[in-house]
């Protein structure tokens, strides 16, 4: 455990290397393009506008509602869905960087991070757009989403370094998450309330990620702001960062034969 720890804690004190690499694969991406970036931001746009038309009219629930609620909702699971899925290669993808220098691990978990934070930050705009439209929160509101984010930001961290330990031992992994994730959108709270389902399904209220989307999601959008959830979910960070580590530094000399 205290080899990953140290390879953890190596990681973040290089933040000049992660960041450089976090924002070279944005460029990257879109090198040559008029928009560049702001495509994930158009496409997001688009999506909130589609869903949100269509949604609303299914479950006749009135735009000025149900915008607001969707743009927060699939920004969030656009940064989610996406660290989750794409930590499973994350080591792998980077099997060439990782045998030829010598660099903590966690700094490419750090790098995938940090490139969906940049595109959460460009798909902000959007959120502000229709908040400019119909309302924005309360400061003490925003307060709270910035703490949540904090929050689902530290519990991102610990769950990419223990898929990506994970998916370089077992390949199979990364299919399985992608097969999953579709069916987790549904039981994300993105097109509905958490309080609507968790009142018939009393489950619901142990979905972790969908109590890590209420932590932002709920003070944008008016809705109750429960505190021992931020509570719960702080305590589920250093747990799971515990067995991150755990897991981590005990397959980290392996981890180059893996990949």
């Amino acid at each position: 455990m205290n080899e990953g720890l140290n390879d953890i804690v190596s990681a973040l004190r290089r933040r000049e290397v992660w960041l450089y690499f976090a924002l070279s694969d944005t460029k990257a991406r879109y090198t040559r393009s008029m928009l560049g970036p702001w495509w994930i931001t158009l496409g997001t746009a688009l999506g909130v506008l589609g869903l949100g038309f269509v949604w609303s009219a299914v479950m006749n629930i009135d735009l000025s509602i149900m915008l607001p609620n969707l743009a927060v909702g699939l920004v969030l699971w656009f940064m989610i869905s996406g660290v989750i899925s794409e930590s499973a290669g994350c080591f792998s993808h980077q099997s060439a960087i990782i045998r030829n220098y010598s660099l903590p691990f966690f700094i490419h978990s750090l790098r995938l991070l940090m490139k969906h934070l940049v595109n959460l930050f460009h798909n902000f705009s959007i959120v502000l757009v229709v908040f400019s439209i119909y309302g924005f929160p309360g400061f003490f509101g925003a307060l709270w989403a910035l703490l949540g984010l904090l929050i689902v930001i530290v519990n991102l961290g610990w769950i990419s370094l223990l898929v990506s330990t994970l998916g370089a031992r077992f390949r199979d992994l990364g299919p399985a998450i992608d097969a999953l994730m579709p069916m987790l959108f549904f039981l994300t709270p993105i097109l509905y309330k958490r309080s609507d389902i968790a009142a018939s399904v009393p489950w619901f209220n142990y979905n972790p990620i969908a109590t890590l989307f209420s932590l932002v999601k709920n003070p944008l959008v008016s809705l109750p702001v429960a505190p021992h959830e931020y509570l719960s979910m702080s305590l589920l960070g250093l747990a799971g960062w515990g067995v991150a580590a755990l897991v981590f530094g005990h397959s980290k000399r392996n981890i180059v034969f893996w990949i």
